[in-house]
């Protein structure tokens, strides 16, 4: 995709923006003036900001030649300031940024190549599975990632123990057969959410689907029909069938997890956040890698990275400070989901109960996410599909080739 040319006076408001957005909170960790330093300036999510002051001293205290400068940013506003950062080329030198929005980045030819970072101290193959693979473009990798997540199986024991069921489902038969054994009175075996943002139905959809033979190359997802259809089946007819909630048409993920903690849903693929709210109000929960068609399922990974602009001015010191925060000490410490080095999940917070399940299924079954133009494009219409078989209104042969057209593109 060529860059859109973009006019002088535009570029000036957008760099005039960037330094009003730039400057509303920075924070130096030097607090001494030092001769002889460079400032390398690094955008950081304020979720990270904290963690961020204690590691970057650690930096500095290495590296006196140079100072960082951390300015915060915030999930709402990243992606904006990014990209008017980078379309204006007045730009930080490090921006903590979602690994979905690289490939955009990448297609006006707007990063570093950080290729030359990876190697014996920094092992792509020490990161989760097709992740360096996912942002390399053409030879160069333009991003080092650091937070992963995805989802696993939550599920309640004591509605199992209650139910006969003394070990969470490992495959898709399995699933089901729990989830006719758990729906009774008023517990139901699982709920989608089939209501607010369409994606967090289809990222179920497409998990299910990849488990079952289809793939996702640089974030275009290949579908088969045959893996359509088994995901159809799995969340649309089991509504129909009784063993997912019919509430599903107006819950999202929030509402999911409420019904969870009041002990009306039994199982539900989710997050690890869920988890901790869970643990949080002493609910029962236990969790387990997603069951697949013969084993374990995969499940779509998402999250962070360090991206470097092609436009900054300091891209040894930056590079530099990447390369530290690259460590798997550091990449634990800023990480609140799950590091992207497999390394850095030994760290003793990885390593609980609960959240053992999400490091195997990370580390061993575990793609990254969907974020094609095209399929981002699509999700509504899918999502749509799959509420139509819910709704009975739809047969799954009907939407399985609904859900293909759009794939291949035809409409």
């Amino acid at each position: 995709m060529a860059m859109k040319p973009r006019s002088a006076a535009v570029a000036g408001i957008a760099g005039a923006l960037v330094l009003g957005l730039a400057g509303t909170v920075v924070h130096s960790v030097v607090t001494g003036s030092r001769e002889s330093t460079t400032s390398v300036e690094w955008w950081v999510p304020d979720w990270d900001y904290d963690a961020a002051v204690e590691i970057v001293a650690q930096f500095e205290s290495r590296n006196p030649d140079v100072q960082v400068d951390l300015v915060k940013t915030t999930g709402d506003t990243v992606a904006n300031r990014t990209a008017v950062a980078l379309d204006s080329g007045n730009v930080p030198d490090v921006i903590t940024e979602s690994i979905a929005r690289v490939p955009n980045y990448v297609a006006k030819g707007q990063l570093a190549d950080l290729g030359g970072l990876y190697g014996d101290a920094l092992p792509a193959e020490d990161f989760a599975p097709g992740l360096v693979d996912s942002l390399t473009f053409d030879g160069s990798v333009y991003a080092v990632p650091y937070r992963w997540g995805t989802n696993a199986l939550i599920y309640n024991p004591e509605l199992f123990a209650a139910a006969g069921i003394t070990e969470p489902p490992a495959t898709w038969d399995e699933f089901v057969a729990d989830a006719e054994r758990l729906t009774s009175g008023d517990v139901v075996a699982t709920a989608w959410p089939m209501s607010g943002d369409p994606s967090d139905l289809t990222l179920r959809f497409l998990d299910f689907a990849v488990s079952d033979g289809a793939t996702i190359d640089h974030g275009t997802p290949e579908l088969t029909e045959q893996s359509v259809t088994s995901a159809l089946e799995l969340m649309g007819e089991s509504v129909t069938d009784g063993w997912a909630s019919r509430s599903s048409f107006e819950l999202d993920n929030t509402g999911i997890r409420e019904l969870f903690l009041q002990g009306r849903i039994a199982m539900y693929p989710g997050g690890v956040f869920d988890v901790t709210e869970a643990l949080a109000q002493d609910a029962p929960v236990a969790t387990a890698v997603l069951p697949g068609p013969d084993g374990p399922g995969t499940a779509q990974g998402v999250g962070w990275a360090y991206l470097v602009p092609q436009a900054s001015d300091n891209q040894e010191r930056a590079e530099r400070l990447v390369r530290f925060l690259a460590e798997p000490e550091n990449m634990a410490a800023l990480t609140q989901t799950f590091p992207a080095r497999l390394s850095a999940s030994d760290d003793p917070r990885f390593q609980t109960p609960e959240r053992l399940a999400y490091t195997e299924q990370l580390a061993e079954h575990s793609v990254p996410a969907a974020n094609d133009p095209a399929w981002n494009a699509s999700v509504q219409a899918v999502h749509d599909q799959i509420q139509e078989v819910a709704l009975g209104r739809k047969t799954v042969a009907q939407a399985a080739e609904q859900i293909m057209t759009l794939a291949e593109g035809d409409e």
